[in-house]
This record gives C-alpha cells, structure tokens and sequence, in this order.
C-alpha cells in the first residue's frame, strides 16, 4: 500500500511541474505579443495552473489517507501476531477450537493446563474472543477513517480550483481567510489572543480545505503556540469541530494539535505520530536529526507482558522536533485520557532524546509497574499513566557549567507548569459525579530543581511530589516546601517526599558546586530547612516479611555500572538506581506516587555475609546479603 501511495504524490508533483514550467515558457510571450487579448492570452495558463495544484492537494489527501492506514494495519498485524500465537497456546493446552460454538456451561471450570494464571477455561475463551472482536473492529475503523479522508476529496471545480469537499465557504472567503492566516503566521502568532483566532479561522475551513492549507504551510505547522489559548477556549472549539475537520487537523496541522492542551491525549498522539513521520522522512532532516527521532520509535514500542501483566499502551503527547538544535518529547506510559493516577517522570542533567530518552523511558516503565504493584496491595485498582517527560532542555554534564546554574531550570520548570496544569485542565469535568484524576510528580538530579520551580509556579496543586538524587533546591526563591503548590496531608504537612541514597556521590556535587555561582547556590532538599517527607533508600528486609529491598548504588535513575568497576565511583551498579525494582528507593517511589506514602516502613538494615575470623570466630565483613530473609534469620532479627 505503501509502495502505491507513494508514486501518487510523485506523479501529481510531475504534473505540477510540467504545467509550471509550461506556463513560465507561456508567460514569455508578453515581451512578444501586443495586442488588446494580450492579458486574457497570457493569462491562459491560469487555470491549468490551479487545476494541477489542485490535483496535487487530492493525491496528497489521498496520499496521507493511505500511508495513516499502512500504519494502522501494520501494527495491527502486529498485535494480530501476538494473538494468534496466545489462541495457538490456548488450543494445544486446552484442545478446544476458537471458532467453534462451545457452550460456556459446558466448559470445565478447571484452570486452563499450562496457564500461568489459573483463569477458568471459560473466562480464557471469553476473553480470547473479546480480544479477536476488538482487533476486527479496530481493522474497520482504520478502514473507514481512510475511507472518510479519501471520500473527501473531490473533482477540480474550475471556479473554485483549488479546494476540495465544496462546503459553504465561498473562494473569496477561504482566500481571506488564508491570508489572515499567512498574517497570524508572519506575526508568529504572538500571544493567546492570536492563537485563538487562528484556531477559529482554522474551524471555518472544510477538511479538504485545511489538508490543502496544511500542505502549503507544512513548516509553520510543525510546531506548537508559543502562548496558546486558555485550556477551556481549546476544549470548547475542539467540541464544536465535526469529526471529519478533527481527522483532517491531525495531518494538516499535527504540531499544533500535538502540544495543544485542551485536546485529548489520543487526539493528540496521533498528531504527533504524523509530525514524527513527516520530519523523519523530510529530506532535510540530518542523520543526526534522524538518529534521534529513531529513538522515540523505539521509545513509543510498548514492552511485551505476558497474560497477567500486559503491555501498558505508549503514546506521544507532546512532541518539538527542533528547540536548540534536538527535538523534545513525552512519552505516556498508560492512558493519559482514562487514567486516575498520573505521574510526570522528570530528568536530570543531559537527558537529550538521543541521549537519555531509552533509559528515562526504561525507568518511567519501573515506576508503571511499581504503581501497579503498590495499588494491587490495596486490593485497588484505578488505572495509572506515567509520562516521560523529556520536555526541557537539560543541562550538560560537568565540565560544563550549566548544571551549576538554575537558568535551564527556570525555562524548564515553566514548560513543566503548562504541561502539569493542561492536564488537569483539560481532565477537568463539570459533573460533580467525576472525580479528577490524581497528578503526581517525581523528579530526579536537576529535575527537582526544574520540578520545583515549576509546583511553585502552578495554577493547581498536584497531590504528591518526590525528589531523589537532588541537585539542590534554590532556597532563596523556594524557603520550604510549603512554598510548592502540591496537596498537604491531615496534618498540614505538604505531601512531598525526599530521599537521597549515601552512595550517590554526584548529587552532593552538584549543590556545592552551585554554592561556587554565589547567589544561585543550592541547598539540599533533604536536610530540615526543606520540611519533606525523607525515607531511605540505603536498602533493607521487610520488618513483617523478611522481603529484601536492594539500596541504591549510585546517583542514575536506573542502574548500569558492572559491580567492581571504575564506573561505579559515579555511576549506579545494575539493579541499583532509584527507580529499578526491588529497590527500597523504587518502592517508596511508588508508594508515594500513588497516595500510599503513609506506608513506607523502617526497614531492617541489610546485613552483611559473615566471614571466619582468627579463633574460629566469624565477622559481618562479606558483601551485603541482597536476598529475601529465611524465617529462623528474620526471628532472629526481630529478637534484636
């Protein structure tokens, strides 16, 4: 499908260019011909002209029409491939057929032989076919979606040459609107006011019309408003889009709709999804350019589970494809449009897309799951959504002195705030019968201090924040945690956590070295000026159970450094950053992030493996014991 749709544009551009040069060739004659018909004559390439570019803004919609399909089958092919492999297992250890009529009380209520969950047969099949009917109806939906776009294309109209569907709107008012539109985009669109409007003219254009627009003004359309309109004017004209202006949108226009906070989260990745693929495949994008957005790709490929524990969906729910020289993004974890508990995962230092953005992601995974384990103690199940938020240019690694600084930080923490408050703005309902989701924020390294400016500064408060690995917080703007604007406990204490492992030796760096800057420098969020939570993560046994939870062995996020190496000066070993599981940092992270930081416990410190001493005596010098405890260790434990 592929293969065809792309000849189509390069055979309507052919055409373009034929009839243009033959109008230039045309155009030649008015230094030759003298006569009154001399303007008609010259003139008559006019609609030649207009009736190719015409033709090309068709083959183009049906061009976008195709490719948005291709996308859709192939990853339905894809989950298609995964689900036939589940029915094949399904047969062999149950040896019934999928399409045969079984009656469901005649299947034995036994579990399923070989299931690693104990489903009831029944309930299996059940679910099987659920999941078979949904695929086949997703498959019909991609198909009319194509069909819509392709149906909205329509013959060139002499009179009206270059738009497409008809629609009430005269050739002169679509042209007037254009060039208001053309005056909005030299103007950059400076200021709320002017995003409105262009968002209005946009919503009196039909479908084809703004396919043809977005064709011509693809650059400007690539990017999101610097300042956009409030978050309840966006809801109210996307409510009053029809569902066809809505899908045209999202091609012609896919970075405003992508960043724009008031439409939905789906809405809004598959914007994004159409941006990525058109400035991936932009010849003037560089390899390095290139590279990079490869790895949102990869980013966005959700991790396969297995029957228990599916693979949450991902999405890009924002997406800059330049901002100083790399592109920015967001990658959700989970149903940002459902879910009601979200947490914005926020990075440290040299978090770059090309950099950092498989690792961030990787962690915002960890925290995912650690959620839905925290919830499942509970026996309470609310869907939860984590965002990787690689929003914000962060700073350089020493030796560059960016970190030291807290200028990215400011710029940071204001897209951090418009994000955080879009959110809750465009989640917001007026029914008293809906509850708001529960936002969250968890931030790391120089993150926290971005994070902080960025609760300081917010319009409503988030329910939880928790700092780890800290840069510092700039005491002199921010004199304690009260000062953040997240939800306080029954006590009126503000819900915000702390925590910093002993062996993270490049946090501490970071805040004495912002003290060199003078003014700017930074204290530490987990001595008591700040007023935080603190809980540790130095590791230990479940003081009820004996469970082990690991310490964190460094100062990344997610653990690398071989054990005994020279990178573990700085770098956290495999398993033991903030956020991996098991780890007692991971765990309380994802206490907190859900509401539950009132059950974080004081864990038994790990202990040490004993070696024999001189006189057959034996001491706790060994490695530290990183495993569950036995019952006879864990009595003797509690009898200390």
């Amino acid at each position: 499908m592929e293969e065809a749709a792309v000849p189509l544009l390069e055979q309507a551009q052919g055409i373009v260019n034929v009839v243009q040069a033959a109008a230039s060739e045309w155009s030649g004659l008015v230094d030759a011909y003298r006569a009154p018909e001399a303007a008609e004559l010259v003139a008559a390439f006019g609609t030649p002209t207009r009736v190719s570019e015409g033709l090309r803004a068709g083959l183009a919609t049906v061009f976008r029409a195709l490719m948005g399909y291709a996308d859709s089958v192939r990853e339905l092919n894809r989950r298609r491939g995964v689900l036939l492999e589940e029915i094949e297992d399904f047969r062999r250890r149950t040896r019934l057929r999928l399409g045969e009529a079984v009656p469901f009380d005649g299947v034995p209520e036994t579990p399923s032989l070989g299931s690693s969950h104990g489903k009831p047969v029944a309930l299996e099949l059940a679910e099987l076919r659920q999941r078979v009917s949904s695929l086949a109806a997703e498959h019909e939906q991609a198909e009319q979606d194509c069909a819509r776009l392709i149906c909205a294309v329509r013959p060139v109209d002499v009179s009206v040459p270059v738009y497409y569907d008809g629609g009430t709107v005269t050739d002169f008012a679509v042209e007037r609107t254009r060039s208001r539109l053309k005056d909005l985009e030299s103007a950059e669109v400076a200021g709320a006011t002017g995003a409105l409007e262009m968002l209005e003219l946009l919503g009196t254009l039909t479908p084809g019309q703004l396919l043809d627009y977005g064709m011509a003004e693809s650059d400007f359309l690539r990017s999101g408003f610097s300042s956009p309109p409030p978050v309840g004017q966006v809801k109210d004209w996307w409510a009053g889009l029809s569902s066809e202006q809505q899908a045209a949108l999202l091609v012609a226009a896919p970075g405003v709709i992508g960043n724009l906070n008031g439409v939905p989260f789906k809405a809004r990745a598959k914007a994004n999804r159409v941006n990525l693929d058109a400035v991936f495949k932009d010849p003037r994008t560089s390899a390095v350019d290139r590279a990079a957005l490869q790895v949102i790709y990869e980013a966005l490929e959700p991790r396969k589970g297995n029957d228990e524990d599916p693979a949450a969906p991902r999405s890009m729910v924002s997406f800059t494809p330049d901002e100083n020289g790399k592109p920015l993004v967001a990658v959700a974890i989970g149903d940002l449009d459902t879910a009601t508990n979200v947490t914005w995962n926020v990075p440290g230092m040299k978090t770059t897309v090309a950099d950092g953005l498989e690792s961030w992601t990787k962690s915002a995974q960890d925290l995912y799951r650690g959620q839905e384990r925290a919830l499942e103690i509970q026996d309470d199940h609310p869907g939860v959504a984590v965002v990787s938020w690689v929003g914000y240019d962060s700073p350089e690694e020493p030796p560059s002195a960016e970190v030291l600084s807290t200028e990215l930080a400011k710029a940071g923490g204001a897209k951090l705030a418009a994000a955080l408050d879009g959110f809750t703005e465009t989640r917001a309902s007026e029914s008293v019968d809906v509850n708001p989701p529960s936002l969250n924020v968890v931030a790391h390294s120089y993150g926290t201090t971005t994070a902080s400016y960025a609760l300081k500064a917010l319009k409503h408060a988030v329910a939880m924040a928790t700092f780890f690995g800290s840069a510092g917080i700039e005491w002199r703007e921010i004199g304690s945690a009260a000062d953040l604007h997240v939800a306080k406990d029954p006590a009126g204490k503000p819900e915000v956590y702390v925590t910093a492992a002993s062996e993270d030796r490049v946090a501490p760096l970071g805040i004495v070295g912002s003290g060199l800057r003078g003014r700017e420098g930074r204290w530490d969020p987990a001595d008591d000026w700040f007023g935080g939570k603190i809980f540790s993560s130095e590791g230990g046994y479940d003081p009820d159970t004996g469970k082990v939870y690991k310490r964190t062995a460094g100062h990344d996020a997610k653990g690398w450094a071989v054990d005994g190496s020279g990178d573990t000066v700085f770098a956290a070993t495999t398993g033991h950053g903030y956020l991996d599981p098991r780890t007692e940092s991971g765990h309380n992270i994802a206490l907190t992030s859900t509401g539950r930081g009132h059950l974080i416990k004081e864990l038994i410190p790990l202990r040490h493996e004993e070696k024999p001493g001189y006189g057959g005596m034996s001491f706790p010098t060994g490695p530290l014991i990183e495993r569950d405890l036995t019952p006879e260790e864990l009595a003797e434990e509690q009898s200390r």
